[in-house]
C-alpha cells in the first residue's frame, strides 16, 4: 500500500521555474494545467524531448489496452511506494476505463487477485520486474502465450519505464498534484 513517508523528507529537487519550463516545452506550456511530473522532466533540459518521446510512445503503444497500461502504472507505483505516481494515476486509470475495484486490487500488499486475468498477469510481471529485475520463465511464457512476442516486448518496456519513472519521481520528490489538474486526462501529456 502506498505511504507518504517517503515525502516526509525535508530535501527535494525544486520544480524548475516557469521561464525555464517554457523555454524547454515551448509556447504551449501552461503553468496551471501542466502536471508536476512534466515540469520536473522539463528541468532535465536536453533530456526532455527524448523522455517525452518515450512517454508518448508508452501512452500510444499499438496493441496495448490502455487499461492494462494503467494497471502496470498503478502496480509499479504500489511496489515502489511512489505516492506521486499513485495519486496522479488513479484518476487517469478511471478515465481510461479501469474500475475502482481494479485500482484497489493494484494496491494489494500481496499478489493481485479478483480482477481480469490479463490484469493479474501484468501485475505479476510488474511485481517480478520490480522485485527481482527479471521475469520467471512461467510468467514470461504466460505473457508470450497471451499477448504474442511484440506486445510482450512492449509490456516489458512499459513496466521498465514505470519503474524508472517511479524512481525519478521518488528521487526528486515531485510534489503531489491538486485533484483539479487531473480532471479528464488519460495521459500526463494531455
Amino acid at each position: 500500500m502506498i505511504s507518504s513517508s517517503l515525502y516526509a523528507a525535508k530535501t527535494s529537487v525544486p520544480i524548475p521555474d516557469d521561464d525555464l519550463i517554457r523555454e524547454v516545452i515551448g509556447p504551449s506550456y501552461n503553468a496551471a494545467t501542466t502536471l508536476n511530473v512534466v515540469k520536473m522532466m522539463a528541468g532535465t533540459e536536453d533530456m526532455f524531448d527524448a523522455t517525452v518521446g518515450l512517454v508518448k510512445a508508452v501512452f500510444a503503444a499499438q496493441g496495448v489496452d490502455p487499461r492494462i497500461r494503467q494497471m502496470i502504472i498503478l502496480r509499479a507505483a504500489n511496489k515502489l511506494d511512489s505516492p506521486y505516481e499513485w495519486q496522479a494515476n488513479v484518476p487517469m486509470s478511471l478515465n481510461n476505463g479501469l474500475s475502482q475495484i481494479d485500482c484497489d486490487a493494484a494496491s494489494a500488499d500481496g499478489s493481485v487477485t479478483g480482477v481480469n486475468d490479463d490484469y493479474v498477469l501484468v501485475c505479476k510481471a510488474t511485481d517480478e520486474l520490480c522485485d527481482n529485475g527479471t521475469l520467471t520463465d512461467s510468467t514470461l511464457q504466460s505473457l508470450l502465450e497471451r499477448f504474442g512476442a511484440v506486445t510482450t516486448r512492449k509490456l516489458i518496456l512499459i513496466i521498465a519505464w514505470f519503474n524508472l519513472l517511479s524512481l525519478f519521481l521518488n528521487g526528486c520528490r515531485v510534489p503531489l498534484e491538486t485533484t483539479d489538474k487531473i480532471g479528464s486526462k488519460k495521459s500526463p501529456l494531455e
